[in-house]
């Protein structure tokens, strides 16, 4: 009776684990493992206005681009961390 009991809560909390993705490190600096809530909020709506003003610019969509992507990055960590983002701004779009 006590090996089921044991089998059961196993089995329930086996089947209870969260499977997070890996967070994409490749974009993320040795900071950004102790940034708070507001410093990633900051510097993704920064990021976001920067590459707004960059963005349609042919000379330098790769720099828009590539905030865009650092902010992929920046917003992943922030809601690993369990911060709220949903009023963060939209990005604009990837020039290709």
């Amino acid at each position: 009776m006590k090996v089921t009991v044991a089998l059961l809560g196993l089995t329930l909390l086996a089947a209870c684990t969260i499977n997070e993705p890996p967070i994409d490190y490749s974009n993320l600096r040795e900071s950004d493992k102790t940034a708070s809530c507001q410093d990633l909020n900051v510097e993704y709506t920064a990021n976001t206005d920067r590459a707004t003003e960059l963005a349609g610019k042919t000379a330098t969509s790769g720099q828009a681009n590539d905030l865009i992507d650092r902010n992929i990055s920046v917003k992943e960590l922030a809601e690993r961390k369990g911060c709220n983002t949903v009023l963060w701004p939209e990005q604009p779009e990837k020039a290709f």
